[in-house]
Parts: structure tokens; sequence; C-alpha cells
């Protein structure tokens, strides 16, 4: 009996645990653009930028000064 419920109950709890990891960001610039990140966007200290993938799977980088503002949504 157990074991007819073991299985669904860790596929269950993995499901929950993968949502709860995908994350996304808005970011929005001064100059008024707006972008959604998929996942955490990453400071470089070297080049004063941030990195992040775009909903469109495209790779973007942006000068620090130029984001207004990074909330998780």
């Amino acid at each position: 009996m157990k074991r007819r419920f073991f299985l669904p109950a860790i596929l269950l709890l993995a499901a929950l645990l993968t949502g709860c990891g995908a994350k996304s960001y808005s970011i929005k610039t001064h100059s008024g653009h707006e972008y959604i990140a998929q996942g955490a966007p990453v400071y470089d200290v070297k080049s004063d930028t941030y990195t992040f993938t775009d909903g469109q799977g495209k790779e973007v980088v942006i000068n620090k000064d130029d984001i207004r503002l990074i909330k998780e949504k």
C-alpha cells in the first residue's frame, strides 16, 4: 500500500520544488525599457554590468548605471 503512494508523492514534491526555484526578475532601465530575466541577474564587478537571460532566451548585458530597478516577480 505504501509503495502505491511513494512514487506520486516524490514526483509531486519534485514538481513543487522546481516551481519554487524558477524565479524571474523585472529589470527596468532609465531609458524606459523593461526586461524579464529568467533567473537572477549576475553582476560582474570588473565590467560593472549585469548579465541575464531574457524571456526569449537571449543573453543581455546592461551597464549598472543604466538600470533603475531590479525586482523579483
